[in-house]
């Protein structure tokens, strides 16, 4: 049965977007696997609660794709946390005033080999200690871009592909609406301006044909460093166990 995004949606206080990738439809049958992959904002914001529940669900293992120099959250502290950053715009010079297809176009052809990594990465973890939760800032965009291409790896139809993609739009809009009441906190300032508002049905699509134009998920991603045997390992994690 496929689920809906709010069905797969886990719901926090101050940690907004965190969405398992399990529960969507694969081509040739079956649906991706729940308690493998998840999408999610960053969990700086996270309230007592919402560390608790974290630790609760066994959500201890995380992938950063943000450019590095945060200050350190409570998953620091946290027993048995792992975060490993991977910086998925790495040194991309990204225009200010560029729609969203273009930039994400951009992160799929000039940062091909931050993309591999962070597929290679996320794979290894998956593989060692499951759930994984990759993230971003607000969830949307870079950890977007990657829920696109481990979703085309495990053969979700594009259509499911982009309905998960835009459904990290109200998750997005809660998100902002708290923490720009916060006067102290200054939201996405650095962001290119595409970033700095919802997702869109256009991005999502570019960067699909982006995929395509490649020769399909799997010639990409060897393209971009991985190996043969590293796609196939990838591609299997949110495909049902036969």
């Amino acid at each position: 049965m496929t689920l809906p995004p709010d069905a797969r949606s886990l719901p926090f206080e101050r940690w907004w977007n965190v969405r398992d990738l399990g529960g969507l439809p694969i081509r040739d049958g079956g649906t991706t696997r729940p308690g493998v992959l998840l999408r999610a904002a960053s969990p700086e914001f996270a309230s007592a609660a919402d560390i608790d529940r974290a630790r609760r669900l066994g959500l201890n293992t995380f992938v950063d794709l943000r450019i590095p120099g945060h200050t350190p959250d409570w998953r620091a502290a946290a027993p048995g946390a792992v975060t490993v950053g991977v910086n998925l715009v790495g040194s991309i010079d990204r225009p200010r005033e560029a729609p969203a297809g273009q930039l994400l176009r951009l992160l799929l052809d000039a940062g091909r080999a931050q993309v591999a990594r962070a597929v290679g990465t996320i794979t290894a973890f998956a593989l060692q200690s499951p759930p994984v939760v990759f993230h971003c800032h607000t969830g949307k965009d870079r950890t977007g871009l990657i829920a696109i291409v481990m979703l085309s790896l495990a053969g979700v139809p594009e259509e499911n592909i982009v309905d998960d993609y835009l459904a990290s739009n109200p998750g997005f809009e809660a998100m902002r609406a708290a923490l720009t009441a916060d006067p102290r906190l200054e939201f996405m300032a650095g962001a290119p301006a595409a970033f700095r508002g919802p997702v869109s049905r256009p991005g999502v699509e570019e960067a699909l044909h982006f995929l395509q134009e490649a020769g399909g998920v799997e010639a990409y991603l060897q393209s971009s460093g991985l190996t043969s045997a590293e796609v196939v390992r990838a591609a299997a994690l949110l495909r049902p166990v036969e």
